[in-house]
């Protein structure tokens, strides 16, 4: 299966000056529901979890990659995944034919996590694109002193299941470009140029907690005690220096979520920075990497971001995707640096 033309529609997105590349939904994506769409996910799960490919709704010629590697099925989680708990943190797009999803499984016998952007066509899977996140001791399994906590539960926050009123949902657009505020935010982050955050604005990464965390007796508070909001005024990240590949691969209007996937190098060239408030940042890892990232984010009604949750892991630096599918947000620093994103 060829990978599609991402270069067939292209706007401004006003103020960001951003480009988007638009792989558009197919005439026949809207006759795909949001139950159609949740019911042909849980029969991949389930497809999945008996190691058998003719069970799922797969086209032909459908294309699989895991952790940004292409296999063929049945390979990879295909062979290994035990179980799948309950958790389930789906984005259906009816729109655009695709759901993105989040669930929690075992793998002989070891935790994991699996972020999977599906794309329907005809009501048959016609793209897989899975990160799993085996979950090691560290969050994201690379350069991370942050020991990982399951703090996932049975079910997702309430604010991701929760549909807005119809007076306050935003067209999708809007949404993508309120995430990509999030993106253009941390990228070299500064302090200058928050992104819309809400009060209640929490954010796991492989399930554990990285915002808003309380700050152990005798410890100076760092990045992961403050608030989405202070954290990101006070400037820290500064050492992402490359947030780019940012695709929004699904939007669900109805709830206010988006599902990006992007990739933050951090070339390790930057050894220290000063936050707003006068305090120095050393950065501590000493050779070039880069995160990949499945994000799904949470818009409220007040057009604030409220809920974060990602899934990652650590892959070579200068990785790319494999897939173009999406809604492009052009990454200024990639542009500057004449990184060739697609």
């Amino acid at each position: 299966m060829k990978l599609r033309n991402s270069s067939a529609a292209v706007h401004l997105v006003a103020g960001l000056g951003l480009l988007l590349t638009r792989t558009g939904a197919t005439a026949d994506a809207v006759s795909c529901d949001r139950a159609c769409l949740d019911g042909i996910a849980e029969k991949y799960l389930s497809a999945m979890l008996v190691h058998d490919p003719l069970k799922a709704p797969l086209a032909r010629g459908v294309r699989y990659t895991e952790n940004g590697v292409e296999l063929t099925l049945p390979d990879g989680l295909w062979r290994t995944v035990q179980s799948i708990d309950t958790y389930r943190l789906f984005v259906t797009d009816p729109t655009d034919g695709s759901v993105g999803l989040f669930v929690k499984a075992q793998e002989n016998g070891a935790p994991v996590l699996v972020a999977t952007r599906l794309k329907v066509t005809e009501n048959r899977i016609s793209e897989i694109e899975s990160n799993a996140a085996r979950l090691a001791a560290t969050v994201g399994g690379g350069p991370s002193t942050l020991q990982r906590q399951d703090q996932l539960g049975e079910a997702p926050r309430a604010q991701f299941l929760t549909p807005l009123p119809a007076g306050e949902r935003r067209p999708r657009a809007e949404l993508m470009s309120i995430v990509n505020s999030y993106f253009m935010g941390i990228e070299h982050n500064t302090g200058d140029k928050p992104p819309p955050f809400a009060d209640d604005c929490l954010r796991l990464e492989n399930g554990t907690q990285t915002t808003g965390r309380p700050v152990a007796a005798g410890a100076t508070p760092g990045p992961l005690n403050f608030s989405c909001k202070d954290a990101f005024a006070l400037g820290y990240y500064r050492e992402d220096t490359r947030v780019r590949n940012r695709r929004m691969v699904a939007v669900d209007e109805e709830r206010g979520l988006v599902y990006a996937i992007v990739y933050f190098d951090h070339d390790a060239v930057l050894r220290s920075y000063q936050l707003k408030d006068g305090r120095t940042v050393t950065v501590r890892n000493t050779a070039p990497w880069t995160w990949a990232i499945h994000e799904i984010f949470e818009i409220n009604g007040a057009g604030k971001i409220s809920q974060v949750e990602a899934v990652l892991q650590s892959v070579p630096y200068g990785m790319r995707p494999g897939w173009s599918t999406g809604v492009h947000m052009t990454s200024p620093q990639a542009l500057s640096d004449g990184f060739k994103e697609y």
